[in-house]
């Protein structure tokens, strides 16, 4: 697998990089992979954890972006159709077909005639190759299928297929990816400045958890000429060809770092999300619908075995991307718009069993007053010279932004320094870790037939399949030679306890709350017996990380703290 992270530190301290990329989000990660898989020497820190910040809190969505066509950005959603194609074959058993149900009623914008054009548009869009094509609903064909939903006013609607991903764990595979590939990447190593030379940037000055590196270290020396690892009181240099910032809602606070000033990139968003239980809405399928309270386009999806993701708002944004967290009026806004559409339902604040939020880092450039009609393009700056800024895009098509990044800076690379990529891009046909494989059904039978004799519960099983794929089978080997693995992390959810010894050894774990709300979302999953599972993978991860009991103390804390965080709405009025 990955080396540990003393080496990954040590190597970003002694080697010198063509190409070192700033965020540890989505579109960070899959930079990372494409241009170490392409032969450049590259590096990725990421300040926090990967994809702590928007990358682990969106409505965890592969979808050719319907809603899109109202604003006709169609070039928009034929590219995120044909990346969604690209992903159910690179991550089969993390990115997985997920039918829709499009209900109208007489009091919505969209009628019957502009969706059936606009379904016909969207498998048109996908060259007619998506997973089905849509089927057009009456009435009856609808509450068939949903007999919850409000009837009064319903005229049909529409059956359509997109997908649905894990998008921490889509990080992580890429971020693992990327290693394997080559890269060196760590986490909770910050940018905290910039080395520059004649006007152009040449490294990038990092600290580790345990400092900042000094703002006023100066900048000197060409990265061919200067020895890499420079040591600052707090961090050191990396030396770099190009440095690439990737850093999502943090976009212009990296790009202060060079100097730029002045009018900002980004245009950020809030959007937020919350779980309930399903039985409280009684759905079969994932829905997207015009919500009633203020007809913006929104989702209620399935999750897990029990869970439903109801999603999402869109707010303007200016504050420090790292305090977002759900709001009271957000969570008051989720409830009434599902309590509209399942008016059976009667959600109320105490049936919210977690809440997230999360920074959509859209592009300010030309964009639109209405939050909803702001394009979620993306583009490619390079100011000052040495340092390309990314800004913008989707989780969707963060593998052909990547490309179209790499493409860039391969360029560069080219005409500055005669260094042209070793390899075209091949991360299109490259299956991520855990993705090589042919069927998820038959690795599903198999991996069960190894958890058999375990008696690990199904949801367990498929939780392996889909979070590892073929490296669940790592996974249930921890189980053989110590069977107490079995056991889960926290009543009625299904991680197991081998999969936090997994992760703290093979998953780059710094933190407690990697591993519960990161490498599996059991943080926000459950609002009982938080503590004792905290403490529970606590202990085991502990013991693979070498944590005292005071250390292992500190990160329950430190866990509960953000939970209590993410929970902050609820002492806020609502």
């Amino acid at each position: 697998m990955t080396a540990g992270r003393g080496g990954r530190l040590a190597r970003l301290r002694e080697e010198r990089f063509d190409i070192v990329v700033i965020g540890g989000g989505i579109t960070g990660a899959a930079t990372a992979r494409d241009a170490a898989r392409r032969g450049y020497r590259t590096a990725l820190v990421e300040a926090r954890d990967f994809g702590e910040g928007t990358s682990s809190r969106s409505s965890r969505l592969v979808h050719g972006g319907l809603r899109y066509l109202e604003q006709l950005e169609l070039d928009l959603v034929f590219e995120a159709s044909q990346e969604r194609r690209t992903l159910l074959h690179l991550a089969p058993h993390m990115v997985r077909p997920l039918e829709f149900l499009f209900p109208l009623y007489e009091d919505g914008r969209v009628g019957k005639l502009k969706l059936d054009a606009g379904m016909w548009l969207y498998d048109a869009l996908a060259l007619f190759r998506n997973i089905e094509r849509h089927q057009m609903l009456d009435a009856a064909g609808v509450v068939e299928r949903e007999p919850q939903l409000r009837r009064q006013g319903l005229l049909g609607g529409a059956r359509y297929f997109d997908a649905q991903v894990d998008d921490a764990r889509l990080v992580l595979a890429t971020v693992l990816g990327a290693a394997e590939s080559g890269a060196v990447v760590a986490n909770r190593v910050q940018a905290v400045g910039v080395e520059q030379r004649d006007g152009a940037i040449r490294g990038v000055r990092v600290a580790g958890a345990a400092g900042r590196a000094s703002a006023a270290d100066p900048a000197s020396g060409d990265p061919g000429a200067q020895a890499p690892g420079t040591e600052t009181a707090d961090g050191w240099t990396i030396p770099a060809r190009l440095v690439i910032n990737a850093t999502g809602p943090w976009t212009d606070i990296t790009r202060s770092l060079a100097g730029i000033e002045g009018h900002p990139l980004l245009r950020p968003t809030r959007g937020t999300h919350i779980h309930v239980r399903r039985a409280r809405l009684d759905h079969r399928h994932a829905l997207i619908f015009e919500s009633a309270v203020d007809r913006r386009i929104m989702f209620v999806l399935p999750w897990g075995s029990d869970l439903t993701i109801i999603g999402t708002t869109d707010v303007d944004f200016d504050g420090d991307p790292a305090t977002v967290r759900p709001t009271a009026e957000d969570v008051a806004y989720l409830l009434e718009s599902a309590n509209r559409l399942f008016p059976e339902a009667k959600l109320r604040p105490a049936d919210v069993v977690g809440a997230w939020a999360g920074l959509r880092p859209l592009v300010a450039e030309g964009n639109a007053a209405d939050e909803d009609a702001v394009s979620r393009d993306f583009v490619i700056r390079e100011t000052p010279p040495g340092l390309l800024t990314i800004a913008g895009g989707k989780l969707t098509s963060h593998r052909n932004m990547a490309e179209k990044l790499v493409d860039r800076a391969a360029n560069l690379l080219e005409e500055r320094f005669d260094a042209p990529p070793a390899r075209e891009c091949d991360t299109a046909r490259v299956a991520l870790p855990g993705g090589d494989f042919e069927d998820l059904d038959v690795l599903r039978q198999e991996l069960a037939a190894v958890a058999a004799p375990y008696h690990l519960p199904p949801s367990s099983v498929d939780r392996l399949a889909a979070a590892y794929g073929t490296r669940a089978r790592q996974v249930l080997k921890l189980l053989a030679g110590r069977p107490t693995l079995r056991e889960p992390l926290a009543e009625d959810l299904p991680y197991l306890a081998a999969e936090a010894v997994y992760a703290s050894r093979e998953e780059m774990v710094v933190h407690l709350e990697d591993i519960l709300f990161r490498r599996t979302h059991l943080a926000l999953e459950t609002d009982e017996g938080l503590e004792e599972a905290f403490r529970l993978t606590a202990r085991l991860a502990g013991e693979e990380l070498g944590w005292d009991a005071g250390r292992r103390a500190r990160e329950v804390e430190s866990a509960l703290a953000e939970r209590a965080r993410f929970d902050a709405w609820r002492g806020a009025g609502s």
